[in-house]
């Protein structure tokens, strides 16, 4: 079974997220879909939901996911195939329907759309379009109009002379974002906020295996260790700052309520990152780490030294600290500073200063060992990295 991933502004870190979870068979650049199939449905929690919903809840990169139908080659033989899927689609009194054509012109959705209304619709059933002109729906259209509830969505993927047809099974919950995000208990924006999707990729590029726990040793108001929760897993939190471990426990209970896992499945503690005890910690580490300071203006060259030269000192003795661990894999950010037209970035530098060490950065990224997420004007961006024990 094949399914089209609809990606989202982020390819690379989407396309890496991805790669442990499902077998990449082509990707298109231009519209930014991905066809995939061996999709991992796994549901560790038993969660009331359908697989591709809980697969796609565990990403951060990708919007939303359809079930391939078939492959046509003339537009009667793609709406016919519509009209077979719709039919089959059981739905309480009226049906929304909405189709969104990538690499197809507008007039021709508008017309399938209104072809399919006249020979879908029965007394019994009448059909109702969602996106009347027939442009791309957004996920956030779908979600906020209860598409997937009232009816369906059609993707339809033109690629040279052939048209993909396929279902769509889930879409992004934003509900359950600005739930983990904006409506936390405790937010600091201060300490420069983890998104939730971020939180998501950085877990997923760690590979955790269900029995291993995750760890996050700057771990803020507990973005990682809630998501690593939602998803199924045991985790650790730690922070220099008492005041934040303390408060990031609250989170995770606070939660634990709303997404009904086990609150006592998170342990949390106040203490710097070298005084863990790693000797007695296994498992992987997903975490946003330090970014250095967080300015409120551009800095000066002076200024990103003194930062680099505080963030990479301290990577050099984490790593330092790692080789007495069972820490089996790593993934976090660096920070890149944007200065003039150009970015000021460290990893290659920190990558170099490891190389005696157990560890190794893993091209993770389309041949490459790190990418970039960042916000539009923001002075600092995050570096995102791989590095794995070897």
């Amino acid at each position: 079974m094949s399914h089209i991933l609809v990606l989202g502004r982020l390819p690379l870190l989407s396309r890496a997220e991805l790669s442990s979870m499902c077998t990449e068979i082509y990707y298109d650049t231009k519209l930014n879909l991905l066809l995939a199939e061996n999709l991992k449905f796994e549901n560790p929690r038993n969660l009331p939901k359908s697989p591709e919903q809980i697969f796609l809840d565990r990403l951060g990169g990708t919007i939303r996911m359809a079930e391939v139908v078939g492959e046509f080659f003339s537009s009667a033989e793609l709406l016919s195939a519509m009209k077979q899927v719709i039919d089959k689609t059981e739905t309480r009194g009226a049906m929304n329907l909405g189709i969104s054509g990538f690499g197809v012109k507008k007039d021709m959705v508008n017309q399938w759309l209104y072809d399919l209304k006249a020979k879908a619709g029965t007394a019994e059933r009448k059909v109702r379009i969602a996106n009347q002109k027939g442009e791309l729906l957004t996920s956030g259209k779908i979600f906020h109009d209860k598409l997937l509830k009232k009816g369906t969505e059609l993707i339809v993927w033109k690629n040279g002379d052939s048209y993909l047809l396929a279902q769509t099974k889930a879409n992004q919950n934003l509900r359950n974002y600005e739930l983990r995000d904006r409506k936390k208990e405790f937010r600091d924006a201060r300490m420069g906020m983890l998104p939730p999707k971020l939180a998501q990729i950085l877990l997923n590029l760690a590979q955790p295996t269900w029995d291993e726990t995750v760890i996050d040793p700057f771990c803020g108001s507990g973005t990682v260790n809630i998501e690593a929760a939602i998803t199924g897993y045991k985790t650790y939190g730690s922070d220099i700052n008492g005041e934040f471990a303390s408060q990031a426990q609250g989170n995770f209970e606070q939660m634990a309520e709303k997404f009904r896992y086990d609150p006592a499945g998170g342990t949390f503690k106040a203490s710097d990152i070298l005084e863990l005890g790693w000797k007695n910690m296994s498992g992987v580490i997903a975490t946003e780490g330090w970014l250095g300071q967080n300015f409120t203006h551009a800095p000066d060259q002076g200024l990103i030294d003194k930062n680099s030269q505080l963030v990479m000192d301290m990577w050099k003795d984490i790593f330092g600290k790692l080789e007495s661990s069972n820490v089996r894999r790593l993934a976090f950010c660096l920070p890149a500073w944007n200065f003039g037209l150009r970015k000021i970035s460290i990893s290659q530098q920190l990558f170099n200063s490891i190389k005696g060490s157990s560890y190794k950065p893993i091209h993770t990224f389309g041949g490459n060992f790190t990418t970039f997420y960042e916000r539009e004007g923001a002075y600092v961006a995050r570096e995102v990295c791989v590095v794995e024990r070897v």
